[in-house]
């Protein structure tokens, strides 16, 4: 998962803008083919709940960062309607908000906040006869994302993605992806079960059908061992009919595609492309399945820890470059540029952080056309997750270290203190 990334001067950074205007332009017209359009039933009323098995195009990478940094951002001002509703002051609600509630759809469903057990949150939507049991068979290694790992078969059959931590930061990846699916899943998102495995080497074979499977098996396990183990997070292949990602943008006036916004600044899930999602068609309906959570808390899936601005702008933000341009460089976007790495497992996490002004490290059409009632709905959800929840959250991430799931849920309980304080101040009182 290729990010483009402004290290240098707000000069540097408007040559760079120029240059990738020009190189995508040209490659709009040799490589681009359009997506597919997903069926939409009219732009007044979306359809949340995709009863009709709908037609899904996977743009490449590289296209879609271009597409959602700069061609759809073009395209949304001549959206009039759109547009001088926000200048108004009244911006266009979500097709299914209605009294301050949203119905269950294809992306989310009402779960009880309040009801559920700290042990309904650490086992999520992962049933106790679906964990790997070996011994295992690697049938292909994964050569596709930021993370390192293979695809196996367990002794009952079942086909898992395992995951591996970033070699030198053992439980920082794995940990996250884990703690993050089992509270996306309390608010009331699709993900699939998630679970950290400990796997010693001799219960691992490799599938002749891997070419050089021996070698590669080696090269992923390199620094990555610990007294014969090695850890990852194993996340079961998903049920039904594989259709590929959906698109946040054919989405966008679904209010929990908007609110999802909200979610995912509290865990600090800055990879929220579209390229992290999977649709499933069940035979009578679609689901909207979020995935792949190694970006999230204080991890950063390609590197380890976080870079301190993960959460402040995107990686090619346009207008944080033009203001640091016009401002020769004093532009200050409240980024903590100092902030330390709290430990190996945990990266660069903070617990202050202003949730109006979270942003993901792409642009994601649904966030933009977020408002004040739909953020408030998904902070009240927030709001109302328990102090036993998050530990049970936690508790599902197995970190080796008791103090830093301590600490991850202290930074947790103050994040979601800010949220209800950025968006619910009467509650916080």
């Amino acid at each position: 998962m290729i990010g483009i990334r402004f290290q240098s001067t707000g000069c540097t950074r408007l040559a760079w803008l120029l240059c990738l205007l020009v190189s995508g332009g040209c490659a709009a017209g040799q490589t681009a083919s359009p997506a597919r359009r997903e069926p939409s039933a009219g732009r007044a009323s979306p359809p949340c709940l995709l009863t009709a098995k709908p037609a899904l195009h996977k743009q490449a990478l590289g296209w879609h960062l271009f597409d959602v940094t700069v061609l759809s951002q073009i395209e949304q001002g001549f959206h009039l309607g759109r547009v001088s509703r926000r200048l108004a002051g009244s911006p266009l609600p979500a097709g299914n908000f209605s009294d301050g509630t949203v119905a269950d759809s294809s992306f989310f469903t009402n779960r009880d906040i309040a009801r559920m057990s700290p042990a309904d949150v650490r086992w999520g939507p992962t049933q106790p006869s679906q964990l790997a049991t070996p011994p295992l068979t690697i049938t292909r290694i994964k050569d596709e994302g930021k993370t390192a790992g293979f695809f196996v078969t367990d002794a009952k059959g079942q086909r898992f993605l395992f995951k591996l931590d970033v070699a030198g930061y053992p439980d920082l990846v794995t940990g996250a992806e884990v703690v993050t699916s089992k509270l996306l899943y309390l608010l009331g998102y699709y993900v699939p079960s998630y679970e950290i495995v400990e796997v010693a080497v001799e219960d691992l074979a490799v599938s002749e059908r891997v070419e050089d499977g021996e070698e590669e098996l080696r090269k992923t396990l390199e620094g990555r061992l610990r007294d014969g183990r090695f850890r990852a997070s194993a996340s079961r292949l998903l049920d039904g009919e594989v259709l590929g990602p959906f698109r946040f943008k054919q989405h966008r006036d679904c209010a929990e595609c908007r609110a999802l916004k909200v979610a995912c600044a509290w865990v600090n899930h800055t990879d929220t492309k579209d390229h992290n999602t999977l649709m499933v068609w069940t035979g009578t309906q679609a689901v909207g399945y979020l995935i792949d959570f190694g970006t999230s808390l204080g991890a950063d899936a390609a590197r380890g820890p976080k870079r301190p601005c993960q959460g402040w702008h995107y990686d090619v933000d346009l207008p944080h470059a033009a203001a640091e341009l016009l401002t020769f460089g004093l532009h200050d976007d409240g980024c903590p540029a100092g902030a330390p790495v709290i430990s190996q497992a945990e990266g660069r996490f903070p617990s202050a952080f202003d949730p109006r002004h979270w942003k993901p490290y792409a642009p994601n059409l649904a966030f933009e056309e977020l408002t004040e009632p739909e953020a408030r709905w998904m902070a009240a959800r927030i709001a109302q997750v328990s102090r036993p929840q998050l530990e049970a959250a936690v508790a599902a991430g197995a970190y080796h270290d008791p103090d830093d799931a301590e600490r991850l849920v202290e930074i947790l309980q103050r994040r979601q203190q800010a949220i209800v304080k950025a968006y619910l101040p009467e509650a916080s009182r």
